[in-house]
Protein backbone atom coordinates (compact mmCIF):
# COMPACT_ATOMS: atom_id res chain seq x y z
CA UNK A 1 0.00 0.00 0.00
CA UNK A 2 2.90 2.29 0.72
CA UNK A 3 4.37 1.71 -2.75
CA UNK A 4 1.07 2.62 -4.44
CA UNK A 5 0.87 5.91 -2.56
CA UNK A 6 4.43 6.82 -3.57
CA UNK A 7 3.77 6.08 -7.26
CA UNK A 8 0.54 8.03 -7.17
CA UNK A 9 2.31 10.99 -5.60
CA UNK A 10 5.05 10.95 -8.29
CA UNK A 11 2.68 10.65 -11.30
CA UNK A 12 1.65 14.33 -11.50
CA UNK A 13 5.30 15.35 -11.67
CA UNK A 14 5.96 12.91 -14.53
CA UNK A 15 2.91 14.18 -16.39
CA UNK A 16 4.11 17.74 -15.97
CA UNK A 17 7.51 16.82 -17.42
CA UNK A 18 5.92 15.04 -20.39
CA UNK A 19 3.61 17.96 -21.08
CA UNK A 20 6.59 20.30 -20.91
CA UNK A 21 8.49 18.21 -23.44
CA UNK A 22 5.44 18.14 -25.74
CA UNK A 23 5.19 21.93 -25.53
CA UNK A 24 8.87 22.28 -26.42
CA UNK A 25 8.35 19.93 -29.35
CA UNK A 26 5.39 21.99 -30.58
CA UNK A 27 7.43 25.18 -30.33
CA UNK A 28 10.36 23.57 -32.18
CA UNK A 29 8.05 22.31 -34.94
CA UNK A 30 6.45 25.75 -35.25
CA UNK A 31 9.90 27.34 -35.55
CA UNK A 32 10.99 24.81 -38.16
CA UNK A 33 7.81 25.41 -40.14
CA UNK A 34 8.37 29.18 -39.97
CA UNK A 35 11.94 28.83 -41.20
CA UNK A 36 10.86 26.45 -43.96
CA UNK A 37 8.25 28.97 -45.11
CA UNK A 38 10.88 31.73 -45.10
CA UNK A 39 13.33 29.53 -47.03
CA UNK A 40 10.71 28.61 -49.63
CA UNK A 41 9.83 32.29 -50.07
CA UNK A 42 13.52 33.17 -50.56
CA UNK A 43 13.95 30.26 -52.97
CA UNK A 44 10.92 31.42 -54.95
CA UNK A 45 12.42 34.91 -55.20
CA UNK A 46 15.76 33.42 -56.27
CA UNK A 47 13.97 31.39 -58.95
CA UNK A 48 12.35 34.55 -60.34
CA UNK A 49 15.74 36.27 -60.41
CA UNK A 50 17.30 33.22 -62.07
CA UNK A 51 14.53 33.14 -64.66
CA UNK A 52 15.52 36.67 -65.67
CA UNK A 53 18.85 35.20 -66.85
CA UNK A 54 17.10 33.01 -69.41
CA UNK A 55 17.64 34.05 -73.05
CA UNK A 56 14.78 36.00 -74.62
CA UNK A 57 13.09 35.42 -77.96
CA UNK A 58 13.22 38.33 -80.38
CA UNK A 59 13.37 39.43 -84.01
CA UNK A 60 16.44 41.39 -85.16
CA UNK A 61 16.72 42.47 -88.81
CA UNK A 62 16.38 39.18 -90.75
CA UNK A 63 17.08 37.03 -87.69
CA UNK A 64 14.41 35.37 -85.51
CA UNK A 65 15.34 33.87 -82.15
CA UNK A 66 13.32 31.26 -80.23
CA UNK A 67 14.39 30.25 -76.71
CA UNK A 68 13.67 27.80 -73.88
CA UNK A 69 15.04 27.40 -70.34
CA UNK A 70 14.10 25.00 -67.54
CA UNK A 71 16.24 24.28 -64.44
CA UNK A 72 16.39 20.75 -63.06
CA UNK A 73 15.85 22.19 -59.58
CA UNK A 74 14.11 25.43 -58.59
CA UNK A 75 17.22 27.36 -59.62
CA UNK A 76 20.10 26.29 -61.82
CA UNK A 77 23.40 27.21 -63.41
CA UNK A 78 22.48 27.83 -67.06
CA UNK A 79 22.03 31.27 -68.54
CA UNK A 80 21.74 32.77 -71.99
CA UNK A 81 21.89 36.24 -73.46
CA UNK A 82 20.40 37.63 -76.67
CA UNK A 83 22.06 41.05 -76.99
CA UNK A 84 21.42 43.40 -79.92
CA UNK A 85 24.15 45.96 -80.62
CA UNK A 86 21.72 48.40 -82.26
CA UNK A 87 21.25 47.40 -85.92
CA UNK A 88 24.91 46.58 -86.47
CA UNK A 89 25.28 43.25 -84.70
CA UNK A 90 23.51 40.68 -82.55
CA UNK A 91 25.31 38.55 -79.97
CA UNK A 92 23.76 35.31 -78.72
CA UNK A 93 25.52 33.25 -76.09
CA UNK A 94 24.84 30.34 -73.80
CA UNK A 95 26.64 29.41 -70.59
CA UNK A 96 26.53 26.28 -68.43
CA UNK A 97 28.05 26.57 -64.94
CA UNK A 98 29.21 23.39 -63.21
CA UNK A 99 27.03 21.98 -60.46
CA UNK A 100 23.38 22.51 -59.55
CA UNK A 101 21.32 24.41 -57.07
CA UNK A 102 22.00 27.57 -55.09
CA UNK A 103 25.80 27.66 -55.36
CA UNK A 104 25.70 27.11 -59.11
CA UNK A 105 23.03 29.80 -59.50
CA UNK A 106 25.10 32.33 -57.55
CA UNK A 107 28.12 31.69 -59.76
CA UNK A 108 25.97 31.96 -62.89
CA UNK A 109 24.63 35.31 -61.71
CA UNK A 110 28.15 36.64 -61.17
CA UNK A 111 29.37 35.52 -64.58
CA UNK A 112 26.18 36.84 -66.18
CA UNK A 113 26.81 40.33 -64.79
CA UNK A 114 30.41 40.31 -65.99
CA UNK A 115 29.31 39.08 -69.42
CA UNK A 116 26.83 41.93 -69.80
CA UNK A 117 29.50 44.47 -68.93
CA UNK A 118 31.80 43.06 -71.59
CA UNK A 119 29.05 43.02 -74.22
CA UNK A 120 28.24 46.65 -73.47
CA UNK A 121 31.93 47.39 -74.10
CA UNK A 122 31.61 45.68 -77.50
CA UNK A 123 34.00 42.83 -76.69
CA UNK A 124 34.33 40.36 -79.56
CA UNK A 125 33.21 36.78 -78.84
CA UNK A 126 36.80 35.50 -78.60
CA UNK A 127 37.91 38.31 -76.28
CA UNK A 128 34.76 37.81 -74.23
CA UNK A 129 35.54 34.15 -73.53
CA UNK A 130 39.16 34.91 -72.71
CA UNK A 131 38.13 37.68 -70.31
CA UNK A 132 35.54 35.50 -68.55
CA UNK A 133 38.05 32.68 -68.21
CA UNK A 134 40.58 35.02 -66.59
CA UNK A 135 37.88 36.64 -64.46
CA UNK A 136 36.73 33.29 -63.06
CA UNK A 137 40.28 32.21 -62.26
CA UNK A 138 41.28 35.45 -60.55
CA UNK A 139 38.08 36.80 -58.97
CA UNK A 140 36.20 33.57 -58.18
CA UNK A 141 39.11 31.15 -57.69
CA UNK A 142 37.14 28.15 -56.43
CA UNK A 143 38.60 24.65 -56.69
CA UNK A 144 36.67 22.42 -59.06
CA UNK A 145 34.64 25.25 -60.52
CA UNK A 146 34.36 25.63 -64.29
CA UNK A 147 31.89 26.65 -66.95
CA UNK A 148 31.33 26.20 -70.66
CA UNK A 149 30.13 28.78 -73.15
CA UNK A 150 29.20 29.19 -76.80
CA UNK A 151 28.82 32.64 -78.36
CA UNK A 152 27.88 33.81 -81.84
CA UNK A 153 27.82 37.36 -83.19
CA UNK A 154 25.68 38.06 -86.25
CA UNK A 155 26.38 40.94 -88.61
CA UNK A 156 25.33 42.06 -92.11
CA UNK A 157 21.67 41.69 -91.11
CA UNK A 158 22.28 38.06 -90.14
CA UNK A 159 24.12 36.86 -93.23
CA UNK A 160 27.47 36.53 -91.50
CA UNK A 161 28.45 35.41 -88.02
CA UNK A 162 31.46 34.68 -85.85
CA UNK A 163 31.23 31.63 -83.60
CA UNK A 164 33.39 30.70 -80.61
CA UNK A 165 33.00 27.92 -78.07
CA UNK A 166 34.76 26.98 -74.85
CA UNK A 167 34.14 23.36 -73.83
CA UNK A 168 30.49 23.63 -74.89
CA UNK A 169 28.47 21.02 -76.81
CA UNK A 170 28.69 21.64 -80.57
CA UNK A 171 26.27 24.15 -82.05
CA UNK A 172 24.30 22.96 -85.09
CA UNK A 173 24.17 24.92 -88.34
CA UNK A 174 21.20 23.66 -90.37
CA UNK A 175 21.56 24.39 -94.08
CA UNK A 176 20.47 22.71 -97.35
CA UNK A 177 18.83 19.80 -95.55
CA UNK A 178 21.90 18.92 -93.50
CA UNK A 179 23.54 19.76 -90.19
CA UNK A 180 27.06 21.04 -89.73
CA UNK A 181 28.43 20.72 -86.20
CA UNK A 182 30.32 23.74 -84.89
CA UNK A 183 32.72 22.34 -82.33
CA UNK A 184 34.23 24.36 -79.51
CA UNK A 185 37.70 25.54 -80.47
CA UNK A 186 38.71 25.87 -76.83
CA UNK A 187 38.54 23.88 -73.60
CA UNK A 188 36.39 24.48 -70.54
CA UNK A 189 36.64 27.91 -68.94
CA UNK A 190 37.61 28.95 -65.44
CA UNK A 191 39.01 25.60 -64.33
CA UNK A 192 42.44 25.42 -65.96
CA UNK A 193 45.42 27.76 -66.17
CA UNK A 194 44.68 28.37 -69.84
CA UNK A 195 41.81 27.20 -72.06
CA UNK A 196 42.88 24.67 -74.68
CA UNK A 197 43.43 26.53 -77.94
CA UNK A 198 43.23 25.01 -81.38
CA UNK A 199 44.22 26.47 -84.73
CA UNK A 200 41.53 29.13 -84.64
CA UNK A 201 40.08 30.98 -81.64
CA UNK A 202 36.88 31.78 -83.59
CA UNK A 203 35.09 30.59 -86.73
CA UNK A 204 33.37 32.68 -89.39
CA UNK A 205 30.07 31.40 -90.80
CA UNK A 206 27.99 32.43 -93.81
CA UNK A 207 24.20 32.10 -93.54
CA UNK A 208 21.74 31.77 -96.40
CA UNK A 209 18.00 32.53 -96.16
CA UNK A 210 16.30 29.65 -94.36
CA UNK A 211 19.41 28.56 -92.45
CA UNK A 212 19.07 27.86 -88.75
CA UNK A 213 21.46 27.69 -85.83
CA UNK A 214 20.83 25.63 -82.68
CA UNK A 215 22.59 26.31 -79.37
CA UNK A 216 21.93 24.20 -76.26
CA UNK A 217 23.39 22.98 -72.98
CA UNK A 218 24.39 19.39 -72.24
CA UNK A 219 21.19 18.79 -70.27
CA UNK A 220 19.53 18.30 -73.65
CA UNK A 221 21.89 15.52 -74.82
CA UNK A 222 22.90 13.76 -71.58
CA UNK A 223 19.51 12.05 -71.42
CA UNK A 224 19.23 8.27 -70.94
CA UNK A 225 16.57 5.73 -71.89
CA UNK A 226 15.53 2.63 -69.92
CA UNK A 227 18.54 0.71 -71.28
CA UNK A 228 20.92 3.49 -70.18
CA UNK A 229 21.56 4.58 -73.78
CA UNK A 230 22.35 8.29 -74.02
CA UNK A 231 20.58 10.45 -76.59
CA UNK A 232 23.81 12.29 -77.31
CA UNK A 233 24.62 14.87 -79.94
CA UNK A 234 23.69 12.47 -82.75
CA UNK A 235 20.23 11.89 -81.29
CA UNK A 236 19.63 15.61 -80.89
CA UNK A 237 20.89 16.18 -84.43
CA UNK A 238 18.24 13.76 -85.69
CA UNK A 239 15.51 15.67 -83.81
CA UNK A 240 16.80 18.95 -85.22
CA UNK A 241 16.73 17.66 -88.81
CA UNK A 242 13.25 16.19 -88.40
CA UNK A 243 11.84 19.53 -87.25
CA UNK A 244 13.99 22.02 -89.17
CA UNK A 245 11.24 22.95 -91.67
CA UNK A 246 8.67 23.78 -89.02
CA UNK A 247 8.04 27.27 -87.61
CA UNK A 248 10.45 28.07 -84.80
CA UNK A 249 7.98 27.59 -81.90
CA UNK A 250 6.96 24.18 -83.31
CA UNK A 251 10.59 23.21 -83.86
CA UNK A 252 11.40 24.08 -80.25
CA UNK A 253 8.41 22.09 -78.97
CA UNK A 254 9.18 19.10 -81.17
CA UNK A 255 12.81 18.94 -80.00
CA UNK A 256 11.85 19.15 -76.33
CA UNK A 257 9.12 16.54 -76.71
CA UNK A 258 11.54 14.24 -78.55
CA UNK A 259 14.11 14.56 -75.78
CA UNK A 260 11.46 13.88 -73.13
CA UNK A 261 10.20 10.83 -75.05
CA UNK A 262 13.73 9.40 -75.16
CA UNK A 263 14.47 9.93 -71.49
CA UNK A 264 13.51 7.59 -68.66
CA UNK A 265 12.34 9.56 -65.66
CA UNK A 266 12.95 13.24 -65.04
CA UNK A 267 15.83 15.14 -66.63
CA UNK A 268 19.01 15.24 -64.59
CA UNK A 269 20.36 18.64 -65.61
CA UNK A 270 19.30 22.15 -66.50
CA UNK A 271 18.07 22.57 -70.08
CA UNK A 272 18.62 25.62 -72.28
CA UNK A 273 17.83 25.82 -75.99
CA UNK A 274 18.14 28.65 -78.52
CA UNK A 275 17.08 28.30 -82.16
CA UNK A 276 17.99 31.04 -84.66
CA UNK A 277 16.55 31.41 -88.14
CA UNK A 278 17.93 33.67 -90.85
CA UNK A 279 15.21 34.77 -93.25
Amino acid sequence: MLDINIQTAEWPGEMEAILGELQQLRESNALLKKRQTEFEAELSLAARVQQSLAPRSLVWNDVSVETHYSPVHTIGGDFGIVFPHNDEALTILMCDVSGHGIGSALMANRIYSETLQQLEREATPSKLLQHLHDFARVRLAIDGFYFTMAAVRFSAGGRRATFVGGGHPPAMHVSNGGVRLLESQNGILGGLSEPTRHASWAEDIEFAPGDRLVLYTDGLVEVFDRLDNMLGVEGLETLVLQSAKRPLPEMRRTILEGVAAWGHGSLGDDVSLVIVEVR
